[in-house]
């Protein structure tokens, strides 16, 4: 492994570290909301939400889901990086996919709870 696959496995790495603590403290609601649903909402809506704790729940829980899968990709890619087996990018990308079909299908069960 040469110097500069090394360097971009450590920085994928990383990210996917960084995904799984704000993975973690999205599923134990602390700190900001990393959510369109939050990011987006006026500022009337946002003070609601904010008043109501229980409001913004399952919306922590799809966040820290979608975090973890992030980390699973950064992680598996990073792996990938390292050892160079192929299964290991494919298996990124089914996380990947998993990912996105997560999002779109939470985003749609949380929208019909409004």
């Amino acid at each position: 492994m040469d110097p500069a696959q090394m360097i971009v496995g450590i920085i994928f790495l990383a990210l996917g570290i960084g995904a799984f603590i704000i993975s973690y403290l999205q599923f134990k609601e602390k700190g900001y909301l990393f959510n369109n649903a939050y990011i987006w909402a006026s500022q009337e809506e946002r003070k609601q939400m904010d008043e109501d704790k229980g409001c913004k729940r399952p919306y922590y829980r799809q966040s820290g889901f979608t975090f973890m899968f992030i980390g699973f990709v950064f992680f598996t890619y990073a792996s990938y990086i390292a050892t160079d087996w192929i299964w290991l990018h494919v298996i990124s990308w089914v996380f990947v996919a998993i990912t996105v079909v997560y999002a779109v299908v939470s985003s749609i069960q949380n929208g019909g709870h409004k």
